[in-house]
């Protein structure tokens, strides 16, 4: 008997690391402690969805895994580094109620529609994940001394991020109804 190992890829393993990552960014956002670990953390976070991304592509290592795995990954830790940073009075409260009640909406018409296939991730997409870690990572920056000014500049990234991100929804939702398969 072969078991399937499609899903045991190198850039399976940096979404995986991108996941793991969560934790000690959340904790040491919410501690206010280590602002400069706490910086290197989220830039990682943040470039390794283009790594991971990228990595599938060249060493052609896409896998239906890949496509679920990758995805869930950016929304739990984006999810959960904003509400670590609602937490530490760095966003504001509105974004917790926005990101995730979009994907909690969408994960629910998944379950009940069970579309023959996850809709595939859109340019905009693309772009909403740049600017919401572009976004995040400049917040994050704001938390070093001298350059506070950097969080202000990052909460309005992570504000047109997360318009992205309910228009972006938006489409998924639609895509995921259209489906010709029945939940």
């Amino acid at each position: 008997m072969t078991s399937d190992r499609s899903w045991a890829t190198l850039p399976n393993a940096i979404t995986l690391l991108r996941l793991l990552l969560v934790v000690p960014i959340a904790l040491l956002l919410i501690e206010g402690a280590r602002p400069v670990l706490t910086v290197v953390l989220l830039v990682i976070f943040g470039a390794s969805d283009w790594v991971d991304g990228t990595l599938a592509r060249l060493l052609n290592q896409v896998s239906r895994f890949g496509k679920l795995f990758d995805p869930l990954a950016d929304r739990i830790g984006v999810v959960a580094i904003v509400l670590a940073m609602i937490a530490a009075g760095l966003l504001p409260a509105w974004t917790a109620i926005a990101i995730p009640g979009v994907d909690l909406v969408l994960l629910v018409v998944y379950v009940l529609k069970r579309p023959e296939r996850i809709p595939d991730a859109s340019l905009l997409g693309k772009a909403r994940t740049a600017v919401m870690m572009a976004g995040l990572a400049a917040v994050g920056f704001g938390i070093l001394p001298g350059l506070e000014w950097l969080g202000e500049v990052g909460r309005w990234i992570t504000a047109v991020g997360v318009v992205m991100h309910v228009v972006v929804g938006a489409d998924y939702f639609r895509q995921m109804l259209a489906d010709r398969r029945r939940g």
